[in-house]
Order: structure tokens, then C-alpha cells, then sequence
């Protein structure tokens, strides 16, 4: 995900979608875990899924998943 490339919109989809992983998988929010929009978009750049950024975000900051 190229954030050069993208509008508005397309961020606010990307950082949505991070924070709603965050709240699914360990039941925090992205206020909750001290990042800040940018670097929840760097992180989105890096593994180009916000999605799967949130997940690995979560667990490098050693978050425990929540049980199903």
C-alpha cells in the first residue's frame, strides 16, 4: 500500500480497518495501544494489509489474543 498514492478515504479505510482488528483480536484500540494515525499507517505500508499489520502490531507489542 503505497500511502503516496491513495486519498483520504482510502487511509481513513486502512485505519479503520487496523483499529477494528485491534479490538477483535486483543480488545484495545489503537488509543489504547499509544499509536498515533501515522504510525498505524507506516505499520499498514510496511505489511500492505491493515489487517495483518494490527495482528503482528499487536503481538510485537505483547498483546494476548483474546479467546474466541
Amino acid at each position: 500500500m503505497d500511502m503516496n498514492r491513495i486519498g483520504k478515504f482510502e487511509m481513513l479505510r486502512a485505519l479503520n480497518e487496523f483499529d477494528a482488528t485491534l479490538i477483535r483480536l486483543f480488545g484495545v484500540n489503537m488509543l489504547d495501544v499509544a499509536i498515533s494515525r501515522y504510525e498505524a499507517l507506516g505499520i499498514c505500508n510496511e505489511y500492505e494489509c491493515p489487517s495483518k499489520a494490527a495482528e503482528v502490531y499487536g503481538l510485537l507489542r505483547g498483546l494476548h489474543l483474546q479467546p474466541a
